[in-house]
């Protein structure tokens, strides 16, 4: 990138110290030592820290073009915005009397030229103090943090490095990135990612990064320390949890066109168990995802999208973010849950985005299963009134039809095409997918939807909480194509 992009951001916001250092870059390229000097000077303990560090040198080039990209919206915005203030100038004065004759309105006068000559809308964030984005200092513990992010293909992390840096300060003292393998355009969620980064601030405020992949820093890492482990582990359980109660907000609205009140609402005996197991920290967690969504919800009735999403990353208490110890202080997975199945390779998907959360091997029926779009609707517990009947433990019928997703008392027919139509499963998976997936979570069955892999938990790891009372349909017999 040319550093006449960068030389001009710098001048804009001179506090930026990871600008300064990216321009020092950008200078000792061309042999210019003297103003690489300078600016690594200006970058003070940005310089110290990444200089020492075992990360890839460009492992920052996301970052540098966000900046300028950045920086270039915002004075995009300023334009439009000195438009139209100076034709609400033009056509307030045109209808206003001379500044002396009585009752002149000058303060209108006065306020509009301010607004012309102020300056940017937004404060800008900066790399090295970013303390109030997600999460009051004192709300972090441990001052530890995490986020995950795809490494593998053309995928090196570096959005995820570059947030976790802006979100370093005196506040964070650690912040972990964990990485996700990637398959094609997807990105594979597990319990047990791998640590891949980790940065630290110290007492006095300096920063160092440190590569825990040795193949990407070309370098032999250190351990990665239990402690950090063991709060990563816990950190990838509260994001499923999060994502589970999350995706049931969306849906209890969808359906009700009002907001629950409570994860109680959302926990109800069947008919209205949209959630199928709950927990003590989903009630934590609900005022903040509560606020999220309306504050979206109000953006998009009014079209202003990004003011909807500022709102939403800030909660009224950050001393009790139920997700201080997320980068950003929001819940890392952003986007509701969705079912995918494919018939090529007999799996199931339950995804967010373009990220699996869980990849199953199911049995099917052939040409007999359906394609198309659809959304689960009865959950039931127990459909044939007994745990090992032909549908299992567990089934989730989709839209109202003959078909459903369920267990099966036939396991040999997972991977084959000996149902009549159905999705069956295994025992433990149709039970933590049950768990997961709410009631009105879309489902979408093709073929060459998904990746010919399976992403399973270890049995101690799976997803379990309490399981809502009262999910038995016993007035209903179900007569699924099995």
């Amino acid at each position: 990138m040319q550093n006449t992009d960068l030389r001009s951001y710098v001048k804009k916001h001179p506090d930026n110290k990871m600008a300064w250092y990216l321009l020092g870059k950008e200078y000792l390229k061309e042999g210019q030592e003297a103003k690489a000097n300078y600016c690594f000077q200006q970058a003070g303990e940005i310089y110290e820290a990444f200089e020492r560090s075992k990360a890839p040198a460009d492992i920052w080039m996301d970052y540098q073009d966000k900046l300028v990209e950045m920086s270039a919206l915002k004075e995009k915005k300023k334009r439009i915005r000195k438009m139209w203030l100076t034709l609400l100038m033009f056509l307030l004065l045109a209808g206003l009397p001379p500044a002396d004759a009585p009752g002149a309105n000058q303060g209108v006068t006065d306020a509009l030229a301010s607004a012309l000559d102020s300056g940017d809308d937004h404060q800008e964030v900066k790399p090295e103090a970013n303390e109030k984005k997600g999460a009051d200092a004192s709300s972090v513990q441990q001052g530890s943090v995490f986020t995950a992010a795809a490494f593998g293909g053309e995928n090196d992390g570096g959005g995820a490095l570059a947030a976790a840096w802006a979100g370093a300060g005196k506040g964070v003292q650690t912040t972990a990135v964990l990485g996700m393998q990637t398959s094609d355009a997807w990105a594979i969620w597990q319990r047990d990612m791998p640590v891949k980064y980790i940065m630290q601030t110290n007492s006095k405020g300096k920063l160092t990064a440190q590569s825990y992949d040795a193949k990407q820093c070309n370098c032999e890492p250190p351990e990665v320390s239990a402690k950090i482990k063991r709060m990563a582990l816990a950190w990838t359980a509260r994001q499923e949890t999060a994502a589970a109660l999350s995706s049931a907000i969306v849906s209890y609205h969808k359906q009700h066109k009002t907001w629950p009140k409570s994860v109680t609402a959302l926990a109800q005996p069947f008919p209205d168990n949209i959630l199928g197991e709950t927990s003590a920290e989903m009630s934590e967690m609900f005022p903040q995802l509560l606020a999220m969504h309306q504050s979206k919800a109000q953006a998009i009735t009014t079209g202003d999208i990004g003011k909807g999403e500022s709102q939403a990353s800030q909660t009224p208490d950050t001393k009790k973010a139920s997700f201080a110890d997320t980068v950003g202080g929001q819940p890392f997975f952003a986007k509701p849950l969705e079912i995918v199945i494919d018939k090529n390779n007999h799996r199931l998907a339950l995804i967010s985005g373009s990220t699996i959360l869980r990849m199953y091997e199911v049995g099917l029926g052939g040409e007999r299963t359906p394609e198309g779009s659809y959304v689960i609707t009865d959950k039931v517990v127990n459909p044939n009134g007994r745990s090992n009947g032909e549908f299992g433990s567990r089934g989730m019928q989709l839209s109202d039809t003959n078909y459903a997703i369920h267990g099966t008392n036939e396991p040999n027919s997972i991977g084959q095409d000996e149902s009549l139509g159905c999705v069956r499963m295994r025992k433990d998976d149709v039970e933590e997918l049950f768990a997961l997936a709410p009631q009105g979570t879309p489902v979408r069955i093709g073929k060459n939807l998904l990746p010919a892999l399976m992403s399973v938990p270890e049995a101690k790891e799976r997803y379990t909480h309490k399981l809502v009372p009262k999910q038995s349909n016993p007035g209903k017999t179900y007569h699924w194509l099995n």
